[in-house]
């Protein structure tokens, strides 16, 4: 299809033409050989696994108009027309990205991370920013503005996720490295059957999640290593108004034997679920710990966040089997008092969380639940726990059906409700 592997010939429409013609031949694999590809945005159609071979390295251009037209998505848990994601699809089934090459988003200092308006990732007064664009899109999930209207793009600045299949169905993602994101790594929207299996995913820019299911059912996440800035895995299911509109869930979530280097935590959940989350098991995670660092790794095992307003609910999550040695801040936290959102008074249900057989090394506090007596937290277990260096005592606020079974801190029995 005319692609020149020299890092530099722009092969957008190489790689779009043979991801076509694998669709209308009923399906296939489109092969990235050893070698430097540099594109725009790959709308993957049905039937296409999009197979990046060891020594291959897909270089995608950092030209915001690269990822026009406009497609619809999601930005932080608002439905919007934006940039495409780097990697898309749209109502597709059957779908995939393979192999043990590289993704590399060239995002830095100097291209997508400025529209953050940080200087700590080289923005500069007078530069442009995502403020204006984010709360106008705020704004418009909170006032119901029909989504064919909401449309940014060109001339705007919230920046693009990685890899985003959006209402699609049977979806894998495997092997590949993922770098340098400009926002969100992988991104699943409203989606169905998804796995993402043996990926790396490596980015300390701003927003650079790892994973996100957003109102997705049936996800499988299992070895996975992440080296991130935000959350490794935040399960989420749209934001305020908009997500209560859509409504749609995050359920049957599935994580297990995965490695947290860096990032925020390394499962969440939230803060944008105001559609609900339910079903999520964790098992087998390692954290190590990192002599070279001065700051905590990852700062938490297991974050449930939300605001005052936010509503949905969180039910029935577990994380089991944790080898943290790992510094990090609050390995596990609960907490209704996360930043943002449109105002008003409607917090989220929390019920039904479960953290057994975990060891962890140096935190602050070893367990923080910080509810509202309006709107407690309820079945909460804790079970073969060793915190073995905690500057603080655990903190529950509002927590009813407390069950505290073998936990220890500082080498000390923890006394609680059996």
């Amino acid at each position: 299809h005319g692609a020149v592997g020299d890092g530099t010939t722009d092969c957008t429409a190489a790689v779009r033409a043979a991801v076509r013609a694998c669709h209308a031949a009923g399906g296939g694999h489109v092969l990235i050989p050893a070698g430097r590809w540099a594109t725009g945005a790959i709308h993957l159609l049905s039937g296409v696994d999009l197979h990046v071979a060891e020594g291959a390295t897909v270089l995608f251009d950092t030209d915001p108009a690269a990822y026009m037209p406009v497609v619809r998505t999601r930005w932080q848990g608002i439905e919007v027309h934006n940039y495409s994601p780097l990697i898309y699809a749209y109502r597709q089934r059957d779908i995939a990205v393979t192999g043990r090459g590289v993704l590399d988003a060239r995002s830095d200092t100097a291209h997508w991370w400025p529209w953050k308006g940080s200087g700590q990732y080289g923005w500069k007064p007078g530069m442009p920013n995502e403020r204006a664009d984010w709360a106008t899109l705020e704004q418009w999930g909170a006032q119901g503005v029909p989504v064919t209207e909401r449309v940014l793009g060109a001339g705007h600045y919230l920046r693009p996720s990685f890899v985003q299949p959006y209402a699609c169905r049977n979806v894998l993602i495997e092997g590949v490295t993922l770098r340098n994101s400009p926002f969100w790594n992988i991104h699943p929207v409203l989606s169905r059957n998804i796995t993402v299996r043996d990926v790396r995913v490596e980015c300390e820019g701003p927003n650079s999640d790892g994973c996100d299911p957003d109102s997705c059912e049936n996800v499988t996440i299992e070895r996975v290593t992440f080296a991130t800035h935000d959350d490794c895995i935040a399960v989420k299911s749209g934001r305020d108004e908009d997500g209560r509109r859509v409504a749609v869930p995050s359920r049957h979530i599935r994580i297990r034997d995965c490695v947290y280097l860096s990032g925020g935590a390394a499962v969440a959940i939230g803060s944008e679920m105001s559609g609900g989350v339910s079903d999520v098991v964790a098992r087998r995670l390692y954290l190590p710990y990192d002599p070279d660092l001065g700051e905590a790794s990852v700062a938490s095992v297991l974050n449930v966040k939300s605001t005052p307003s936010r509503g949905g609910y969180v039910r029935d999550v577990r994380v089991t089997d944790v080898d943290a040695p790992a510094w990090m801040y609050v390995p596990f936290e609960v907490t209704f008092q996360y930043a943002g959102g449109t105002g008003g008074n409607r917090p989220a249900e929390v019920s039904g969380l479960s953290a057994e057989r975990w060891s962890v090394g140096r935190c602050e506090y070893p367990v923080r639940v910080r509810a509202r007596p309006e709107a407690p937290v309820s079945d909460v277990r804790l079970d073969r726990l060793a915190f073995q260096e905690a500057a603080q005592d655990m903190l529950l606020q509002s927590v009813t059906d407390l069950s505290v079974r073998r936990v220890t801190v500082n080498g000390r029995p923890v006394e609680g409700p059996a």
